[in-house]
């Protein structure tokens, strides 16, 4: 049995999950800091907070990626 190829939605989300985390998630946290933490000092959002955040927005961003995704047509065998 041949392996069956890797669906579209599979891939647009996981490369939506991996560039939300290297790229979304610190501006997230970025803005957080600048909001509700006092921004001029050292970033000091919470760790336990910037763990919440980074779920979230991965998650989200996961999500989005694979339901905008084009779907992958499955053979009728």
């Amino acid at each position: 049995m041949p392996n069956a190829p890797v669906e579209s939605k599979v891939k647009a989300a996981t490369a939506a999950g991996a560039g939300s985390a290297a790229v979304v998630t610190p501006f997230v946290v970025w803005v957080v800091d600048q909001l509700f933490f006092n921004g001029d000092a050292t970033p000091e959002v919470p760790l336990p907070v910037v763990g919440m955040i980074g779920l979230v927005v991965t998650g989200a961003c996961t999500f989005v990626g694979g339901w905008y995704a084009k779907h992958t047509p499955r053979p009728t065998d």
